[in-house]
C-alpha cells in the first residue's frame, strides 16, 4: 500500500510542504523552512538554494517519509543534509544560471503583483473602467463568486432556521397559559 501523503510547493506561503493527503484539502503536516536548510548549510539560503533543495527533496523523498508525514511525525535530518550537499557539488556555473533566473523569475513576479496591486487600488477607488483585461479580473470575479455562494449558504441556512424555528409550540397556540403547563 502506498502512503496517501503528498509534498508540493504552497503558493501562499512560497514553501515545500507535505500534506497527510491531497495537498488542496488538508493543512500541512510538515513545511521545509529555510532555517531547516541553513542550519545543514551552516549558512543563509537565498530563494534559488531553496528552490533546489526542496525539490531535491520532492525528488528523493522516501515512502517511510511520506508515511511519517501522513502520521504528521515526520523530522528533518539525511534528507535535507543531502539536498544541501547535492546543490554545493553542482558546479559553480549552473548555480549561477539557478540564480540569474530566479532573479528574472522574481523580477517579473514583483512587476505582475505591482500591477496587481495598482489594478485593485483603482478597482476599489474606481478610477478605471473594469475590463477583462485588467490584470485582477478574474480573480475579483472568483472572490465575487466565492462571496456569492458564502452568502447563499448563509441565506440557505437562515431559511432552514426560519423554517424550524416557525414549528417552535410553547402551548399558547391553544390557549395555554404559564399556569395551565405548571399543573
Amino acid at each position: 500500500m502506498s502512503p496517501n501523503a503528498c509534498l508540493s510547493f504552497c503558493d501562499e506561503k512560497g514553501l515545500l510542504c507535505g500534506y497527510p493527503g491531497e495537498a488542496e484539502l488538508e493543512e500541512p503536516s510538515f513545511i521545509w523552512t529555510y532555517s531547516m536548510f541553513e542550519d545543514e548549510a551552516c549558512e543563509t539560503i537565498t530563494p534559488s538554494m531553496y528552490e533546489f533543495m526542496a525539490e531535491y527533496v520532492m525528488n528523493n523523498i522516501s515512502k517511510e517519509s511520506l508515511y511519517d508525514i501522513q502520521g504528521g511525525v515526520y523530522y528533518p535530518g539525511e534528507l535535507e543534509e543531502e539536498a544541501v550537499n547535492a546543490y554545493y557539488e553542482v558546479p559553480i556555473q549552473e548555480r549561477i544560471t539557478m540564480h540569474q533566473q530566479m532573479m528574472l523569475n522574481l523580477r517579473a513576479e514583483l512587476e505582475r503583483a505591482e500591477e496587481k496591486e495598482h489594478a485593485a487600488m483603482n478597482w476599489i477607488t474606481g478610477d478605471s473602467e473594469f475590463t477583462t483585461d485588467n490584470p485582477i479580473y478574474v480573480e475579483v470575479c472568483q472572490f465575487v463568486r466565492s462571496l456569492v455562494e458564502k452568502n447563499k449558504n448563509l441565506r440557505e441556512e437562515l431559511e432552514m432556521k426560519i423554517r424550524e424555528e416557525e414549528q417552535w409550540r410553547g402551548g399558547h397556540e391553544l390557549g395555554m397559559s404559564d399556569d395551565d403547563e405548571a399543573m
